[in-house]
């Protein structure tokens, strides 16, 4: 059964794995090519290499660390559990199934409501940016074909060594990829396993605690074509699935490092037994013995195996927490271990096959289970390079150590948190010293890495490759600029060139607003209500947060890791922010923004026994107290909306579900009345409320949750509420509606973004329908109108999509025909208001189809000959109710 959706176009690409393989666009057939900047090779590269980053970047200014990988992570667990704080198995996967039911049920049709099935969705990008990436894949005879695995995007491919990169097509596009490999014996055999939460703090499971977890093992027979699941790995025990192994002797023998444990199989799959119940995070079998393997663990163990990972022993002379392992190609009883402790990594290293370690040299920066690599030279066993922060070199068996990359430089250098390093197939230490590199930055290479430094010798590849995981984004009708929050990657800015985006703000960037009368002005922030103006288009930027009367809230667990914050719609000086308080300024342009909180506290959270300081995950010190709520106190506000009209009327949601609206907004002190018990609306996180622009007593409210009833509607202002996700197979499928959004001037046109990609609705909400175009199965975390007829459709994984809702059918103003049975023709004529040399098509009695060029009057004409008599209609191809009728005598 094919598990997964074409997405976009797709390119059939002929290699050295004895047939085809498949791989699609970044949901536009027009994306533009990689710029020549990035594909022209140095003369001492070799064939199809990437350009130097250095050759574009300018030098950054070197700054504190801003990642919160960890805080990112419980966050989007944290919004998507149910009212009992936990994940329904095989949420997702059930999820997907539902969703290939309601395309299936939308027939011939095929294609979404309320103008998307009109969309011309086009990719804004970010191709240059990159993200988490955990596996990196190069063929073993064909160089020029490179995976990599996306933490959220799914599996990316290049067929020209990196050159360009394309989702791969059918294989899950919001899966979280985190090992892959080729079966030893047939490289168009290749598995790949998800999730990602073994290397957070906590496994998925002990505690609420944990990233989203993943569907189990994929296998791929065909070269990475087409992708299904081994439903041997389908229960709870393969949700986070860190490493997989091949034999290198024994065909269809494979091993798994699992959150749960490892796991063995000699049947490619179909079949494993449990041979530890410990979680593991790493597992390698010998270079050349099938017989001999080793494993890393979670609590400072390694292991060794001589039995082909049948049974396992533990190793000594390690402490710590993860445990990365590698062998010594030129001496495999050399074994290198790199070990996270206190926040550092440490190396070790064993010459007894791995059943003792002593510890050698380190102390480099890390986050714990999170970020950890070591590679060891093929051909000398004392050369050796560590990855946590930044990456580390030695050439004496791990005594002492260089640093060569530095993250305040990426891109000309590596980003931060490396988490594989992979050498080239051809490596041999003299001709060829390639070795790529994977971290939250996306994908990095160097051609010497006997030589690289810090700021030279590395090159970034991530050309097309759009993984970033993004929070938010605003962009404005009178620019092209689009602003965006990322996770990793702070504030974005594109500008009209998907391949040439630029950060604009460090942090983890969250949501943006974008001012309507000016193009130049935009916001953004990062943690915790970090907030910042730019004046020119993002050139510069200024905080607003940082007057006399600012948010006591910010900067702390009284407002989320991610906190919404928003323009008025009806007013571009004033913004309103989320935290424990809702609070708003007047005066957001200013030099000196005031804020002033205009919503207490929910009652009772004063002394919350949830309230929790702000706490440093990173390096596993402190175990995250509280319940499903931890960094995310149930008390603050989640969400909120100011009626389109009407700066009085304003709704707030709270995490915990409480919904408030006041109609006095605009006062110094609102009167706000709770009316989420008038339904009730479930006990879940609210992640957006949509007030219609037509009606403001019809409000929405979309809800987080592997559930089935996540979009509720009242239409008298929350005195009643009943939820609008339709029924049978035209039903949304129960998962996460990040965001709800109603169509600025169709009224009952809603649009709802899940983590299933994007549905619509031309009937409130009563059936919904769907498409394969565009951001499909993919994780939306917002959309927005750019103007009345731009829709925005934000990712975590894909990066941003745009689309023209209203299309050719908005333009038709009607259709004539007129038959004139003498000459045995018949004339059809549009009136539109589309520009001239528009191509319309005429369709006659849903049969012959004519086009048609649009004249400077704004008239198509297109004639239809040998026209029999009788009755006759003619429509608008693109447009099936743009139709009329002549009868021919």
């Amino acid at each position: 059964m094919r598990t997964g959706v074409l997405l976009g176009f797709s390119v059939l690409v002929v290699g050295a794995l004895g047939g085809a393989w498949w791989i699609s666009g970044a949901g536009s057939s027009d994306a533009p090519p990689v710029s020549s900047e990035l594909t022209a090779a140095p003369a001492t590269a070799p064939a199809n290499a990437v350009a130097p980053a250095a050759a574009a970047a300018k030098k950054k200014k070197k700054e504190g660390r801003y990642e919160h990988p960890w805080d990112a992570a419980y966050t989007r667990y944290y919004q998507r559990v149910s009212e009992d704080g936990e994940i329904p198995h095989d949420a997702l996967m059930s999820a997907h199934r539902q969703r290939e039911a309601l395309l299936a049920a939308q027939g011939e049709q095929g294609v979404a409501d309320a103008g998307i099935s009109r969309a011309r969705w086009t990719w804004l990008g970010p191709g240059n940016i990159g993200g988490r990436i955990r596996p990196i894949l190069i063929h073993p005879t064909d160089h020029n074909l490179i995976w990599v695995g996306s933490c959220s995007g799914g599996i990316w491919a290049s067929t020209n060594a990196g050159g360009r990169f394309e989702p791969v097509d059918d294989f899950l596009p919001n899966l979280v990829v985190t090992a892959m490999i080729f079966d030893p014996f047939d490289p168009s055999v290749m598995y790949a396993g998800t999730g990602e939460g073994g290397f957070f703090q906590n496994p998925d499971g002990s505690s609420n605690t944990a990233a989203v977890r993943g569907a189990g093992v994929f296998k791929s027979t065909d070269g990475g074509r087409t992708w299904v699941r081994l439903e041997s790995t389908s229960g709870p025990e393969w949700y986070q699935v860190c490493r997989l192994a091949g034999s290198p002797t024994e065909p269809d023998v494979l091993l798994a490092a699992t959150g749960a444990g490892i796991y063995r199989s000699t049947d490619g799959g179909q079949t494993w037994s449990t041979r530890s119940a410990e979680r593991t995070l790493d597992i390698r079998f010998h270079p050349t013995d099938g017989q001999i393997a080793i494993a890393g663990r979670a609590d400072g163990i390694a292991q060794y195996s001589s039995d082909g990972g049948q049974t396992w022993s533990n190793a000594t002379g390690i402490s710590g927490t993860r445990v990365e392992l590698a062998f010594a190609p030129s001496n495999p009883t050399t074994i290198y271990a790199s070990v996270s402790r206190s926040g550092n990594l440490f190396c070790y290293r064993s010459t007894d096959g791995g059943r003792t370690y002593a510890q050698r040299g380190g102390g480099f920066s890390t986050l714990a289970l999170y970020d950890d690599a070591i590679w060891v030279h093929p051909t000398n066993a004392n050369f050796v390079v560590v990855g946590g922060l930044e990456l580390h070199r030695s050439t004496n068996g791990g005594s002492n150590f260089t640093r060569i990359s530095s993250w305040p430089l990426a891109p000309r250098s590596p980003h931060a948190d490396t988490h594989a390093i992979v050498q080239h197939p051809a490596f041999d230490g003299t001709t060829n010293k390639t070795v790529y590199i994977g971290n939250d930055g996306g994908l990095y290479r160097t051609d010497d890495i006997t030589t690289a430094t810090e700021d030279t010798g590395w090159f970034v590849m991530n050309n097309n490759l759009g993984v970033t995981q993004f929070y938010g984004a605003a962009a404005g009708p009178l620019s092209e600029t689009v602003v965006g929050g990322t996770q990793d990657n702070g504030t974005l800015r594109y500008r009209g060139d998907p391949q040439n985006w630029d950060r604009i703000f460090g942090g983890d960037g969250t949501y943006a607003a974008a001012d309507p009368t000016d193009g130049r002005v935009f916001y953004g922030g990062s943690q915790r209500l970090n907030l910042f103006r730019t004046d020119n288009g993002g050139d510069s930027t200024r905080s607003i947060v940082n007057g006399d009367n600012s948010i006591s809230d910010r900067g702390s667990s009284r407002c989320n890791f991610i906190p919404q914050f928003a323009l008025d719609p009806n007013d571009p000086n004033r913004m309103l922010a989320a935290a424990r308080s809702l609070w708003r300024t007047n005066n957001v342009k200013a030099s000196t923004v005031d804020w002033f909180s205009i919503k207490p506290p929910a009652q009772g959270c004063s002394a919350d026994p949830r309230e929790e300081p702000d706490h440093e995950h990173e390096h596993g010190e402190q175990e995250p107290r509280g319940d499903h709520f931890t960094s995310n106190n149930p008390c603050n506000i989640s969400t909120f909306a100011v009626a389109p009209g009407n700066s009085d009327i304003v709704w707030v949601a709270h995490n915990r579900g409480d919904v408030y609206m006041t109609t006095n907004g605009t006062s110094g002190s609102p009167t706000w009345i709770r009316v989420d018990e008038n339904g009730p609306l479930p006990v879940r996180w609210i992640n957006s409320i949509a007030i219609s622009p037509l009606d403001s007593n019809r409000v929405y409210v979309s809800l987080m949750g592997y559930e089935p009833d996540n979009v509720w509607r009242t239409t008298d202002a929350g005195q009643t509420w009943e939820p609008v996700v339709g029924t049978g197979e035209r039903a949304l499928p129960a998962a996460p509606v990040s965001w709800i959004l109603h169509h600025r001037t169709k009224a009952g046109w809603l649009y709802a973004g899940t983590d299933v990609g994007i549905f619509a609705s031309e009937d409130d909400g009563a059936t919904w329908s769907t498409t394969n175009d565009g951001p499909a199965a993919v994780t939306l975390d917002q959309l927005f109108w750019k103007d009345d007829c731009t829709l925005v459709a934000v990712t975590h994984g894909r990066g941003i999509y745009r689309a023209d809702v209203c299309g050719l059918c908005e333009s038709v103003s009607r259709v004539k025909a007129k038959c004139k049975l003498a000459r045995s023709k018949l004339k059809a004529t549009s009136i539109t208001s589309l520009p001239d040399g528009t191509t319309v098509s005429f369709i006659l009695d849903a049969d012959r189809e004519l086009a048609a060029t649009v004249n400077a009057q704004g008239k198509a004409k297109a004639v239809f000959k040998e026209v029999s008599a009788g009755n006759h209609e003619v429509c608008m191809k693109e447009c099936a109710t743009r139709c009329a009728s002549t009868v021919c005598e």
